[in-house]
């Protein structure tokens, strides 16, 4: 069986290391803080997306 990686999941954990908020990082992006719940929320994200987080 494959195991399913979930992105947004990782995102929220590293965004969480990393000691950055939702508010902070939503910001960053121009987005709200719900958008990066539900972004977190996510199985897959779209790559420019990611890219922008990633960037951030």
């Amino acid at each position: 069986m494959a195991e399913t990686i979930h992105i947004g999941r990782k995102i929220g954990r590293i965004r969480e290391l990393k000691g950055i908020k939702q508010e902070v990082l939503a910001a960053e992006l121009g987005v709200s803080q719900q958008s990066i719940s539900r972004i977190e929320q996510s199985e897959t994200i779209e790559d420019d997306k990611l890219k922008q987080i990633a960037q951030v």
